[in-house]
């Protein structure tokens, strides 16, 4: 009888121990876990926040060239068309990518969030069913035993759903610095460069109508010169509209599959990891006991 009461107290004064201790860890930052997935957080939401930005300059370079292709509509119809058919592809593009990217933002940013709920509130929780398991091991009621099984599972789950995130933080980093990284570095140079040669167009001004009179005085060589300035800038658009709808759809795949990946696969795969680690333990542990 004696032990037993020495055994229950070792069980009691143990779980008050740790309850106090990890209580003190609320809030706080572990070294290495919690670094890594601080860093692998902010830097994916910033490089994702300069991709979005890319696409914006492009949709807004876009929309000057198709108004700016309006103003010009009296000197010529068809060749100012020509324009507007030729960067659609491109905004249409732009706008997926676009989509593509905010969820991409969007649900970093949710993960953030759990995440640093999870560094505030899962100790605190923690602590609180220790200190409940530390007092239920003196009673001795069937119905108390199934509370205090709800309660560890309410433990482990809490304890899974601390380290859980900053795991697949650091296999995301992984994933990120030796797959991704440089895709999207290389895609958003070559998108930069597009959208400045793309931004040429705004330059070309087609010869505005003047009356028959008028415009035979302007001569042949003045119409002759914007017609070739026109063509060129037909040229570098069909050019560039290549380029940039090729880079936006690898933007788009990468993006997707750091989503994919990344956001949902990963974080919910190690979740199923760390369960199954945890079944096995205790039942190893059951098994050894009886």
């Amino acid at each position: 009888m004696n032990q037993k009461i020495k055994r229950t107290a070792t069980k009691s004064v143990t779980g008050v121990l740790l309850s106090i201790i990890i209580f003190s860890f609320s809030g706080v930052h572990l070294p290495v876990l919690d670094s890594t997935a601080d860093s692998y957080f902010k830097e994916s939401i910033t490089k994702a926040g300069v991709s979005y930005g890319v696409c914006r300059i492009i949709n807004a370079t876009v929309s000057v060239i198709k108004e700016s292709s309006l103003e010009v509509e009296p000197a010529g119809i068809g060749l100012s068309l020509a324009i507007g058919q030729i960067v659609d592809p491109i905004n249409d593009m732009v706008e997926r990518l676009s989509n593509v990217l905010v969820m991409s933002i969007t649900s970093l940013g949710v993960q953030e969030l759990v995440y640093e709920i999870s560094v505030t509130l899962v100790p605190s929780i923690m602590a609180v069913v220790l200190l409940l398991l530390s007092l239920l091991v003196w009673l001795e009621n069937d119905r108390l035993v199934k509370v205090q099984n709800v309660l560890i599972n309410i433990l482990i789950i809490a304890s899974i759903a601390r380290f859980c995130l900053p795991i697949s933080s650091i296999a995301n980093q992984f994933l990120q610095e030796h797959f991704f990284e440089d895709k999207i570095v290389k895609a958003n140079a070559e998108l930069a460069r597009g959208t400045v040669d793309l931004g040429q167009l705004n330059d070309v001004q087609l010869p505005k109508y003047d009356g028959i009179i008028g415009t035979i005085e302007n001569g042949t060589s003045y119409l002759k010169q914007k017609t070739i300035d026109f063509k060129k800038a037909i040229e570098i658009t069909i050019e560039n509209n290549g380029l940039i709808i090729e880079t936006l759809l690898r933007l788009t795949f990468l993006y997707l599959g750091i989503f994919i990946i990344q956001v949902l696969v990963l974080p919910l795969l190690i979740f199923w990891f760390m369960i199954k680690i945890v079944n096995i333990l205790f039942t190893s542990a059951a098994l050894t006991a009886v």
